[in-house]
């Protein structure tokens, strides 16, 4: 079963696009450097340093509105949506299955 799912077209574009994102390795430096100013932010605000909060807050905003703009990461968000329906899917008729098997073992 594992076999099949993975040979779906939407899953091989997926991972087709998985692997685009993974080769721009200048996204995850961004994504890096954006989660760092969140930790940073979180870490102003508890201090009570509202003006350093607010620059670094919105230094990460930045970021991540330039990552979401990336059409690769578009691509990649696109196609996982589609694979976690498929997972969802999946997860129902397993959980469904042994419901009954349960069920039936009473």
């Amino acid at each position: 079963m594992v076999n099949e799912i993975s040979e779906l077209e939407y899953v091989q574009k997926f991972k087709k696009a998985e692997q685009n994102l993974h080769a721009k390795t200048e996204l995850f430096d961004l994504q890096t450097q954006m989660k760092g100013l969140q930790r940073d932010a979180v870490l102003y605000r508890k201090i009570g340093k509202m003006q350093a909060y607010k620059e670094t807050s919105h230094a990460a905003q930045k970021i991540e509105k330039q990552l979401k703009k990336d059409p690769l990461v578009q691509q990649y968000f696109l196609m996982l949506q589609d694979v976690n329906d498929l997972v969802q899917y999946v997860t129902g008729e397993i959980e469904g299955k042994v419901n009954a098997s349960l069920e039936d073992d009473e």
